[in-house]
């Protein structure tokens, strides 16, 4: 819809600061979108893990995890996808496995049981959306998305949680920074 698309401010993805937030008891995409960004869709469930989630999680290509499916939008402008696992032992007895986690999200519920994330790490790529996609995202012919993978890992270096996300590249402004 133009309306939507027409006066749009970007959205900054500021990695990693962006993931300290929920220590606060805030949402991640607040970080990004200062509480712009609402969940327009949750779905919570058991899947068969895929070779990369299975082999990131420790476990084997069709095992059972949790997947915590969303979409989010921004100014009611669907701009987000994701799909974050987890090992279904780990959190069935938590909030993780309803769709509202509660303050902090996820990552205060692994820490509250011990798996509280402290590395992460993002893969990125530009591509076209596929038919599923460009439909959940609204988004006109010819735009791309950015495909991300992040891994979280604890303390003892598990991975405790992989998030497939997909972005309208037209929306988000990636910011990224280190020291060295």
């Amino acid at each position: 819809m133009p309306g939507k698309r027409g006066s749009f401010e970007r959205i900054v993805r500021s990695f990693p600061s962006r993931l300290k937030v929920w220590r606060e008891g805030a949402a991640i995409q607040d970080a990004d979108t200062g509480k712009r960004a609402r969940m327009v869709e949750v779905t919570v469930g058991e899947v068969r893990a895929s070779a990369s989630v299975a082999s990131a999680l420790g476990v084997a290509p069709g095992d059972p995890v949790l997947r915590r499916s969303r979409r989010f939008a921004v100014d009611q402008r669907p701009v987000q996808l994701a799909d974050s696992f987890y090992l279904v032992d780990m959190v069935r007895a938590t909030p993780i496995v309803y769709t509202d986690t509660g303050p902090g999200g996820v990552y205060a519920r692994l820490s509250e049981i011990g798996h509280e994330p402290v590395r992460f790490t993002e893969k990125l790529h530009a591509r076209m959306p596929y038919p599923a996609e460009r439909t959940a995202l609204e988004l006109p012919g010819g735009t791309p998305v950015i495909a991300i993978v992040r891994t979280a890992f604890d303390a003892d270096d598990h991975c405790v949680e992989v998030t497939e996300m997909t972005i309208d590249a037209s929306a988000y402004e990636l910011e990224y920074h280190a020291t060295v």
